[in-house]
């Protein structure tokens, strides 16, 4: 809840081809608002530091702080199965379609980072 209205989101990074179109909704108030292609910015050596997330658009500027780090590692060498899940709190600015600025501050969400071979 943000200003007492349901919010959510569902943002992707990597996955599949998005030069058609991109596949991070933020949903205020049911309604749908489309973003741009969002980019995380984090280091791969080590999840549990500080991360950013923006939008091409510069309607989504968040920082991320993880609290943890859930790890399943599989490797056969054939097929291998990197997966991080990663839960914190997720702090900045959004823009609606509308260009009203939603702060969001503190909101605990989880982060999926996969690495698969097959």
């Amino acid at each position: 809840m943000i200003n007492g209205k349901p919010f959510g989101l569902n943002i992707g990074y990597g996955f599949g081809n998005t030069t058609a179109a991109s596949k991070n909704p933020v949903i205020y108030d049911g309604k749908a608002h489309k973003l741009d292609d969002v980019t995380f910015h984090f280091q791969k050596k080590d999840f549990l530091k500080p991360w950013k997330i923006t939008s091409s658009d510069g309607r989504f500027e968040m920082d991320f702080k993880p609290i943890m780090d859930r790890v399943n590692e599989m490797d056969k060498k054939i097929i291998a199965s990197i997966q991080h899940q990663v839960f914190g709190y997720l702090s900045g600015i959004v823009v609606l379609d509308d260009g009203t600025k939603l702060p969001v501050d503190r909101l605990l969400c989880g982060i999926e980072v996969i690495r698969n071979k097959f």
